[in-house]
């Protein structure tokens, strides 16, 4: 709900603030007030296009500011929604303060909750809060495109379209996955060539882990094995079987430290220590015999592990860094070969899914379609009772269902395919034919301002909107009528702010005397300077007001008798 709109320095406007109310409010005024321009304002802070000539004469610039309630409905989510996507923060109070700055260039800045905000995402959140219905306004009814979300919201489908939705979209997928399949087939058999190729390389290897390394460890032994045999004979023989060898050079030693001790027990651990080095040598000989006697020269052993070698390089380098990496490349091919093979076998369980999504989608497809036929004809019949009610008997609305031919769909409707879309098959427009006898043609080439106002008023009165469309602006919606059909337009002005609020712009005492809430505008001058102003009347400026509306200049007593006998009126009528 709009609560509050404020305008400094825009066209004829110096410096205007209004607070709105639910229900029906009323702007009533001479012609050329300003009536209009307060709504053009308002629409600035809509997401229209703001233009330099707004900026009144001499004035830095042009704000307009909005404040917003956001109702808890599908329509004010949404506006939250669309917000918070683009950053702005929304309290838990719900309240959205817009401010739309001109400036003379043309260039302006918008501040949505005090954050700057894009004229796409303000036009976004606009469409969700306010439709203006006039002449010149931006209306959102008027666009093709939106005709049959509304008839589907009148047919009750909007919350159920998205079970169709989502049967189009896994059909679609499923399309896709099979075109796919067939695309692939032959990629799928290279590709599984290779990877049986590589399986198969990787198993006859049976590598086991750290194979490498401990292959690198032999290799030197087998290669030098004849000169390490030699070296180790020749070591052995020096440390223990030659004459003079270390072992008994060391027996010497130790047998001399035991006459040392017998004159010097002090050093008796000399002894020992002797006798430690003597069994020492004795040890490392064997060793070197042990070695030298098992230094083998095997050309064919060394040939063996030089080949295995070379491969395990080659696998290296191929699969991975070392052997646990090459299984695990093992492990990963011969899952991919494993689903290779599978999906060689799937298209059959691929056409299955696919008609078993065909039929699905197909079914909710015409059961939308034979629900949006029978809410068009309810919609049509409702549209020529508040259309005549409204001062246009004989006008013709009508709601025309159409399906784009496909001759490569599966889908029949009426016995022709037609295209399916993820909204169904149906493509919906609004049709108008203000006067007898004349074809219908569009909604929006057809309707004149007044007949478009009425129009819209009649649409809104049959769909009941207000949880989509929080706020309805009519401008001039009582243009070229009066009489009973002025008293009708009023009644559903108030009917249809029993589920919006309605700003209306009136030049009829009939619609005026029905609203919640009444204000005046009037343009006032001083310092040789024009400005409009608006302000509530109640009371006895109330009755003035709308005394003026029906006399005109001169406000006689019987004028006024007769406003204050339709204000009484539409208080009883607001009390049924």
């Amino acid at each position: 709900m709009l609560r509050l709109l404020r305008i400094a320095n825009f066209a004829i406007i110096d410096s205007l603030e209004v607070e709105f109310g639910p229900g029906l409010n009323a702007l009533t005024g001479e012609t050329g007030a300003g009536k209009s321009i307060i709504f053009e304002a308002l629409d600035l802070t809509l997401g229209g296009r703001s233009s330099a000539e707004a900026v009144r004469a001499g004035a830095g610039e042009a704000v307009v500011e909005t404040l917003f309630d956001l109702p808890d409905t599908p329509g004010g989510r949404a506006a939250q929604r669309i917000l918070e996507a683009a950053g702005v923060e929304v309290g838990p109070e719900r309240e959205l303060i817009v401010r739309r700055r001109v400036a003379p260039a043309g260039r302006g800045r918008i501040y949505l909750n005090g954050a700057l905000g894009t004229a796409a995402t303000l036009a976004a959140v606009g469409e969700r809060l306010v439709n203006i219905h006039g002449q010149h306004a931006h209306q959102a009814l008027l666009r093709p495109p939106s005709h049959l979300g509304l008839l589907d919201e009148f047919a009750g489908l909007d919350g159920g379209l998205g079970e169709l939705a989502e049967a189009v979209r896994a059909l679609r997928e499923a399309e896709r996955a099979l075109e796919r399949h067939g695309k692939g087939a032959r990629e799928r058999a290279q590709r599984a060539d290779i990877l049986r190729f590589q399986v198969e390389e990787l198993e006859r290897a049976r590598l086991a882990p750290g194979e490498y390394e401990e292959t690198e460890a032999v290799l030197p032994r087998l290669r030098n094995a004849e000169r390490l045999g030699t070296l180790a004979r020749e070591l052995y023989e020096k440390l223990y079987e030659a004459e003079g060898s270390a072992f008994d050079r060391l027996g010497e030693v130790q047998r001399g430290l035991g006459r040392l001790a017998e004159l010097d027990p002090a050093q008796s651990g000399w002894t020992e220590e002797a006798a430690s080095l003597l069994a020492q040598a004795e040890s490392l000989s064997e060793a070197l015999r042990a070695y030298f006697e098992g230094a083998e020269h095997d050309p064919a052993r060394l040939e063996q592990l030089e080949s295995r070698r070379a491969l395990l390089r080659e696998l290296r380098r191929k699969y991975g860094s070392d052997e646990a990496a090459c299984l695990a490349f093992l492990g990963r091919a011969r899952e991919e070969l494993a689903s290779l093979s599978d999906e060689a076998g799937g298209e059959g369980r691929l056409l299955t899914e696919r008609d078993r999504l065909r039929a699905e989608a197909g079914r909710l497809a015409r059961a939308a379609a034979e629900a949006r036929r029978r809410a068009a004809k309810k919609l049509d019949k409702g549209m020529a009772g508040a259309l005549a009610e409204l001062g246009l008997k004989g006008a013709l609305f009508e709601t025309r269902l159409e399906h784009a031919p496909d001759p490569e769909s599966f889908l029949e409707i009426g016995g022709r395919k037609v295209r399916l879309r993820s909204d169904g098959a149906d493509a919906c427009e609004f049709f108008f034919s203000p006067n007898p006898g004349e074809p219908p043609r569009p909604l929006a080439r057809v309707a004149s301002g007044g007949e478009l106002s009425r129009l819209m008023l009649a649409l809104e009165s049959v769909l009941r909107r207000g949880d989509l469309i929080p706020t309805l602006v009519f401008d001039e919606v009582d243009a070229g009528i009066g009489g009973a059909v002025a008293e009708v337009v009023g009644r559903k002005l108030r009917e249809v702010s029993r589920d919006h609020q309605v700003l209306v712009i009136t030049h009829l005492p009939q619609v005026a005397s029905l609203a919640d809430r009444h204000f005046r505008i009037e343009k006032r001058a001083a310092k040789g300077r024009t400005s409009a102003a608006i302000a509530p009347v109640e009371g006895e400026e109330r009755v003035e007001e709308i005394a003026r509306m029906g006399a005109g200049l001169e406000i006689t007593q019987a004028a006024r008798a007769h406003a204050k006998e339709m204000l009484r009126g539409a208080r009883r009528a607001g009390k049924r």
